[in-house]
């Protein structure tokens, strides 16, 4: 197994698109490392990153926030100004792993790695993360939401690399969330994570909700019919309950060492409802975000 170390884009490209299904880039290398050793993957060759300038940033404009893909979860997590302006995502991204892990662990490696388990996945995709893609067909901008196919598997082509991650930049009337359920150690990945944002108006009539369920499913779980009913309506405890009780119904979770499945239906419909209402008793207590 060769271990190639491009000096920028371009050659990572080049060799990228000389490559096979074999080959596998390695960012920070914290999920990578893990799957060698344990014999879950057999690369034929190894693209490492390390070497390329201009991918570790952080950049944020009056519409969007842009996060280079080597960019790493410490980086994002102690980012003063994304504190200010993801702080859902900040504060998850402090129950990953440990500190060694997050000092190494990238974006782009964390949501490339498509691991069901993974916290900020479900996070960024409630917040309208896409991706930017370069390889042989040029450049591509891919939603979250469609990048996640199956565990462990994404829909980028063996050839296409992702460089950014996209971020609209959130609307002063959004809040978020996010609540983790751990079965075992507190550094454990979660039995039930969920993700969600939701924004009303002065009325207290629902403009927008979204809820991603982490740790139960192949890819963060939502229910878009349920969701989309909500918006326009009245918000309180009804329609909280309505979308806790159709999420747990609907859900089809894992059954592992972290909870079986029968628990984990039961804890997505607590966690969700819980979710909801924190947010709204936010919005009546007159904070800004959570």
């Amino acid at each position: 197994m060769q271990v190639l170390r491009p000096t920028s884009v371009t050659e990572t490209l080049t060799l990228l698109n000389e490559s096979d299904d074999g080959t596998k880039i390695v960012a920070g290398g914290t999920a990578l490392m893990l799957m060698l050793r344990n014999g879950l993957i057999f690369p034929t060759d190894l693209i490492a990153l390390e070497r390329i300038e201009g991918l570790d940033y952080i950049e944020t404009d009056d519409t969007t926030i842009r996060i280079g893909a080597l960019t790493t979860l410490r980086t994002i997590e102690r980012s003063e100004e994304l504190q200010s302006l993801l702080p859902t995502l900040t504060q998850a991204l402090d129950m990953v792993a440990n500190h060694r892990v997050r000092n190494r662990a990238t974006i782009a490696g964390n949501v490339c790695e498509a691991d069901y388990a993974s916290d900020p996945p479900a996070i960024l995709s409630t917040i309208g993360c896409q991706v930017r893609v370069l390889g042989p067909r040029g450049e591509r901008v891919i939603a979250l939401t469609d990048l996640l196919v199956d565990y462990y598997q994404t829909s980028l082509d063996h050839n296409e690399l992702v460089v950014e991650v996209i971020i609209p930049r959130p609307d002063a009337r959004t809040r978020t969330n996010y609540l983790k359920y751990v079965s075992r150690s507190s550094e454990d990945r979660p039995c039930v994570g969920v993700a969600a944002s939701l924004s009303l108006d002065g009325t207290g009539r629902c403009l927008g909700v979204d809820v991603q369920v982490a740790g139960a499913t192949a890819t963060p779980f939502s229910v878009p019919s349920v969701l989309r009913e909500c918006v326009g309506a009245d918000s309180g405890d009804a329609a909280w309950d309505h979308i806790a009780h159709s999420y747990a119904e609907s859900i089809e979770p894992i059954d592992d060492a972290r909870g079986s499945a029968a628990y984990r239906k039961r804890v997505t419909g607590i966690l969700v409802g819980r979710a909801l209402r924190q947010m709204n008793d936010d919005y009546v207590n007159g904070a800004t975000k959570l």
